[in-house]
């Protein structure tokens, strides 16, 4: 049986480890009788001070180089008339079209109709619109509408008469266009009219050449 007389309790705080060394002698003999006590963690310190910042570091690596940017193309429509006889209507809008892809956005279908030949506003703003019509052996009014209205008119003719005949017939063609202030789904067409009292004497289709355009040039 071993009787201490001394107990000493000394504290050793190394600094990787944080553990406690307890010492234990019995008179003046200590050999083997040291023990080691791990105590648990002690709470977290409050933050220390934040340092000062660093030195800029080194520019970057130049980065690759952006897409090419694009224009939003404005509100536009470009048609070509597919056939038209003049003896088979009255005060009516040309008509069918064809829209070409070469001229159009892929989207034009959704404002002009092919096969009524109405071009329905989009957008509020200043449209410059044109027509150009080709014929044959006959006379022709026609005019550029809106909403039923005429906006303006033209009139061509590719025959001679003489004393109530044709003495000569040819081609002809006529051009008109006209800026139009417009507003959402206002109707845009071109009609050509027919009157017997001005001998308009087409016997055979004879529209040939013959296209619809427009654009909207300021949106408002």
């Amino acid at each position: 049986m071993l009787t201490c007389s001394e107990v000493l309790c000394k504290i050793n705080r190394n600094k990787n480890s944080h553990e406690c060394f307890t010492e234990l002698k019995c008179g003046e003999n200590a050999n083997g009788l040291s023990i080691v006590v791990q105590g648990f963690p002690g709470p977290r310190g409050s933050p220390g001070v934040t340092g000062l910042s660093g030195p800029m570091g080194p520019r970057g690596l130049m980065g690759p180089t952006g897409r090419d940017g694009f224009t939003e193309r404005p509100t536009s429509f470009c048609a070509e008339l597919q056939y038209f006889d003049l003896t088979k209507i009255t005060d009516n809008v040309l008509r069918p079209w064809i829209l070409s892809d070469s001229f159009n956005v892929p989207t034009v279908s959704n404002d002009f109709s092919e096969n009524t030949g109405i071009f329905t506003i989009p957008k509020n703003g200043f449209y410059q619109f044109f027509a150009t019509i080709s014929i044959s052996r006959t006379k022709a009014s026609f005019d550029i509408r809106k909403n039923d209205n005429r906006m303006c008119t033209i009139w061509t003719e590719s025959v001679i008469r003489s004393h109530n005949e044709t003495t000569a017939s040819g081609w002809s063609n006529a051009f008109i266009d006209c800026l139009l202030y417009c507003q959402v789904n206002d109707r845009i067409s071109v009609v050509i009219s027919y009157y017997l009292n001005e001998n308009f004497d087409s016997k055979t289709l004879a529209y040939l050449y013959s296209t619809f355009s427009g654009y909207l040039l300021f949106n408002i």
